[in-house]
């Protein structure tokens, strides 16, 4: 009888995209976090991991039933999925794996309730949320990168393990191998890096950053009032890491309300192996990870931002000071092969 030992992962990718860990799929940011990123570098570590993704019928259903069944799943022990997975019957679907002796881990990584004025509200209502709760009900575990989204998922119907998993980085990845740790801090170079959506995030700043050196990276949407003369559009997850290089200082400003409690410090773990600074608003995710005036920056108000953000510009050898406090409190907390053992002890 053969092991039951392997670990299939799902990835929202199209069927015909090649998933053994030798390329790069076509993937989005969350997946590359919290899938893709950690279970390759387990399979690179040898645990018995296969990924394999599925596409959209004409009605919008993805076709999870159709592909697994392509399977042997005498020797698969575990299925995990992301919130991307969505099923059509996640009772029934359930009930399939348990009689296949499937263990389903679920990873989540967002609250499932935003508010009105997000621009992704309307898609999150009607098709995410149900989804998401529909799936964390009928998971055996399910990993989360936040303490408070954790409490929060905790309350649904279900008697799944939570296990909190945080986001981390693989420096020999790509994304952030290019480093060698010349980062020049001779002047203050600010950045933010994110996607369509941010806009109420951003205006909790309220700086003017025409006097500033200030670079935005893109990833899906820009938001234009920030007014940066830099602005870098960037459609590749696997090479977003290195636009880092173009500044020293990270934006990570937060509206701060029951969504963003739940979101993890994924920019802490970034700037940690790219040597960058942070300021950010003193809000969960990031008040637990910052130590303000000593690891980072931390802001309450628009007269902080302006405040911290005019006294790096003036004094940029204290930015260096806030990377090698960071560096030295987080950098192996944040390395994925320490948030990986807690996923090997899952497996």
């Amino acid at each position: 009888m053969a092991s039951k030992d392997v670990t299939l992962v799902h990835l929202k990718v199209k069927q015909e995209t090649q998933l053994d860990g030798s390329n790069q799929p076509s993937i989005g940011g969350v997946d590359y976090h919290r899938l893709y990123v950690p279970y390759k570098r387990l399979m690179e570590k040898g645990e018995r991991i296969q990924f394999f993704g599925w596409e959209k019928d004409e009605d919008g259903n993805d076709l999870g039933y159709e592909i697994l069944k392509q399977f042997d799943l005498s020797n698969v022990k575990n299925l995990v999925i992301g919130r991307f997975a969505q099923l059509t019957n996640h009772k029934a679907f359930k009930e399939w794996l348990t009689d296949k002796g499937v263990r389903l881990i679920v990873d989540n990584d967002d609250y499932w309730e935003l508010e009105k004025d997000n621009p992704a509200q309307e898609y999150y209502r009607k098709v995410a949320a149900p989804n998401i709760t529909s799936c964390i009900e009928i998971a055996d575990v399910v990993t989360t990168p936040s303490e408070y989204l954790r409490d929060k998922m905790s309350k649904l119907r279900t008697n799944a393990e939570f296990v909190v998993v945080h986001n981390a980085v693989n420096p020999a990845h790509e994304n952030w191998s290019w480093y060698e740790g010349d980062k020049d801090f001779s002047e203050a170079k600010f950045g933010y890096v994110g996607a369509l959506g941010h806009k109420k995030d951003l205006q909790t700043m309220g700086v003017d950053w025409t006097p500033y050196n200030l670079n935005v990276v893109n990833l899906g949407g820009y938001p234009e009032m920030l007014r940066s003369k830099k602005k870098m559009a960037v459609e590749n997850i696997f090479v977003y890491g290195i636009q880092y290089k173009e500044f020293n200082v990270s934006l990570c400003p937060v509206k701060s309300n029951i969504f963003t409690r739940c979101k993890s410090p994924l920019k802490v773990a970034e700037a940690v192996y790219t040597d960058t600074a942070m300021i950010a608003t003193d809000a969960i995710p990031y008040r637990e990870f910052i130590e303000d005036g000593k690891t980072g920056l931390l802001c309450k108000h628009h007269f902080d931002w302006r405040k911290k953000v005019k006294m790096l510009h003036d004094n940029p050898s204290m930015i260096k000071d806030l990377v090698e406090a960071s560096k030295e409190k987080w950098k192996e907390f944040f390395h994925i092969d320490t948030q990986n053992e807690i996923r090997k002890q899952l497996l």
